[in-house]
């Protein structure tokens, strides 16, 4: 007999948008890949190794689903550290950049990191590498841009141009962010809306430091934490960052240990016109095994 268990997906729609009723499926009527990583082990807790996508049965909220791809969950992963360089985050310019030193000291040698700055403008100081004294001395020479920070539109075009054609990598948003003015351009409002419930399902998790400032304007911190909490990452506020290079390197830690667990772990593709996380139900081809199903790598 298969086994056969249920998983209660948490909903991942932004709160700046109402979420959909629990009765109804919200369709865009086009079909996309949606990322289910599934632990397999034995009777004796040992992982299952050898399985393929034939092996797996899929249904999303009752309806049946085409699996596309599966195998082990092994990708190295391709994280974007952005890092608040606007006014607003300038008191913490010391400790923004000790913290993105200690967070790459904490990372596997083999995953990949974008470093870049959200002040006045988003720009990618160091494009994908694993060149760490690269990364450590752009990261040490950072200083602030001055005017406010361009969060929503900097996410967009890193996810466009690092994250959409790069299968092979585990794509991670890292944000350090001031909760200052948001400089983005309104008109990509709607774009960033339709966006952002989409990140969970494609396997993305955004982690979040916000500094709070004197002078909030909210919209900063209002996106980062709806970004971390519906894609299963960290989300921290702070009012003065003098613990944000230990928290950043405690971030490092926890993302090293959650690669080494995923490598008993299965990433299962499949097909859906879903635009919200809805609950998702696997069977393995196998006797006697467990299973243990999550939206996010964990």
């Amino acid at each position: 007999m298969k086994p056969f268990l249920p998983f209660l997906a948490a909903a991942a729609a932004l709160a700046l948008i109402p979420a959909a009723p629990q009765a109804q499926s919200k369709s865009s009527g086009k079909m996309h890949v949606r990322h289910i990583f599934v632990s397999v082990t034995d009777g004796k807790g040992a992982p299952v190794e050898g399985l393929a996508a034939p092996d797996f049965t899929v249904s999303e909220d009752g309806q049946p689903r085409v699996v596309s791809k599966a195998g082990p969950a092994t990708d190295p992963m391709r994280i974007a550290l952005m890092l608040d360089t606007s006014d607003a985050a300038a008191p913490a310019l010391t400790h923004m950049r000790a913290g993105a030193l200690a967070f790459l000291d904490a990372l596997p040698p083999e995953d990949e990191v974008i470093l870049i700055t959200t002040g006045r403008q988003m720009r990618v100081r160091v494009p994908p590498t694993t060149d760490r004294k690269k990364l450590k001395d752009a990261a040490a020479g950072l200083f602030t841009d001055g005017a406010g920070t361009v969060l929503m539109d900097g996410l967009l075009e890193i996810d466009d141009r690092f994250f959409k054609k790069a299968d092979d990598r585990w794509p991670v948003f890292v944000i350090f962010t001031s909760d200052g003015t948001e400089a983005s351009q309104g008109a990509r409002e709607k774009e960033f809306l339709k966006w952002s419930p989409l990140l969970g399902p494609r396997g993305i998790t955004v982690h979040a430091f916000v500094m709070k400032t004197p002078k909030s304007s909210g919209m900063p911190e209002i996106v980062a934490e709806n970004l971390a909490q519906n894609t299963g990452g960290r989300y921290d506020v702070m009012n003065t960052t003098t613990a944000l290079p230990d928290k950043m390197k405690a971030l490092g830690e926890k993302l090293a240990l959650d690669h080494r667990n995923m490598s008993a772990w299965y990433e299962v593709d499949v097909q859906t016109d879903q635009t919200e996380l809805k609950p998702v139900a696997v069977a393995v081809n196998r006797e006697g095994v467990r299973l243990q199903i999550s939206n996010n790598r964990r």
